[in-house]
């Protein structure tokens, strides 16, 4: 009774080593999932030069142009590009001051200096002003006694800024106020004191009057708004001593 027993027990346990044997064969021939390739894979892709290199353009100047060889460009293209090459860059810095007389001259800058071209006199004050302005009309008077006392040294230019007024209007101002030095009536004026202001770095909504003095062409100073007229003359003799020391 005994025998058959552990007969028994021992088929059973061939059995089951048998059954685990077959089982782990089977697992052996699964091929496994490579999850360490798997992460190397998806952050290629995220960080692959290539794809981001779309939405990195960086700025112009980080950027460099692809040019095709000469010989695989159009003759027009060639042509086109030499012309670019070899035309000079064109200025505005030459403007022509005209009164209601048809007189008038060309007035040129250079950084902060000008040149006027038919003028000896070496102290030019320009005065940015307009009819309608009263801080304007109130520093004619002091501009015609500047004028009148220093005769023999200085040039006072006005020039009218944003004001429409007609010719016929404006010498009939003229004439009220007594005006006795240069007022230029152009349509050119507006774009003279917008250049004007970038040359002093003036706001574009710079206050009027606006006075600025050079001495034989230099910038010398400037006034934005309406001064004193002791100020001016006192700055008027000192380009004086200026000019006496050289």
């Amino acid at each position: 009774m005994h025998k058959k027993g552990a007969l028994l027990l021992l088929i059973l346990l061939l059995i089951v080593i048998i059954v685990s044997l077959i089982w782990q064969d089977e697992q052996s021939d699964v091929t496994p999932i490579p999850i360490e390739n798997t992460t190397e894979i998806i952050t290629q892709e995220k960080t692959d030069p290539q794809e981001e290199s779309r939405f990195n353009l960086g700025k112009e100047e980080d950027r460099t142009p692809i040019e095709l060889p000469k010989e695989k460009r159009s003759d027009e293209t060639v042509k086109l590009e030499e012309k670019s090459i070899s035309l000079p860059k064109s200025t505005t810095d030459t403007f022509t001051l005209i009164n209601t007389k048809i007189e008038g001259d060309q007035i040129t800058f250079s950084d902060q200096n000008i040149i006027l071209q038919h003028n000896e006199k070496p102290i030019i004050i320009l005065n940015l002003f307009a009819t309608w302005c009263p801080p304007c009309i109130g520093q004619i008077a002091y501009l015609n006694d500047l004028q009148k006392k220093h005769q023999k040294e200085l040039v006072i230019m006005g020039i009218l800024t944003h004001d429409n007024i007609d010719k016929a209007s404006l010498e009939t101002f003229m004439a009220k106020q007594q005006i006795n030095y240069f007022i230029s009536h152009t349509k050119d004026n507006d774009a003279f004191a917008e250049h004007l202001a970038n040359q002093l770095h003036l706001d574009e909504d710079f206050s009027i009057p606006l006075s600025v003095i050079y001495v034989d062409g230099e910038y010398f100073t400037h006034y934005e708004g309406s001064v004193p007229v002791e100020m001016i003359e006192y700055d008027i003799q000192q380009a004086k001593k200026q000019l006496n020391s050289r």
